[in-house]
């Protein structure tokens, strides 16, 4: 059989391929869309969430001093695995005041 028939026989036969069973595949993915996006109920907008900055500080290792939290090295909780020779600005960063920066954002 020549090399160019039988390529013309391949292109032939996958075009028809293709023709039958794109169809079916398209109306399938469509349902499965359909499907989904009946499924999924719109997300009612909620309100903005109240934070409990006490329970929070304590998360973090913080005290409160009045308006103003408070961390130091002594209740700052370092990761397991940490190096422990960090670099001081990022230790000057962690442990530095925040809450006038707070207070101009308005989170206080």
């Amino acid at each position: 059989m020549d090399k160019q028939l039988l390529k013309a026989y391949i292109r032939t036969i996958v075009e028809e391929e293709v023709k039958r069973v794109l169809p079916e595949l398209l109306s399938e993915a469509v349902r499965e869309i359909k499907q989904l996006s009946e499924s999924r109920t719109p997300a009612a907008p909620s309100a903005k969430p109240a934070i409990d900055r006490s329970k929070l500080a304590a998360m973090m290792g913080m005290s409160r001093e009045g308006d103003t939290f408070m961390a130091s090295t002594k209740n700052l909780i370092i990761p397991e695995g940490a190096p422990a020779d960090s670099d001081p600005e990022v230790v000057k960063a962690i442990n530095k005041d925040y809450s006038a920066l707070m207070k101009k954002m308005g989170i206080t």
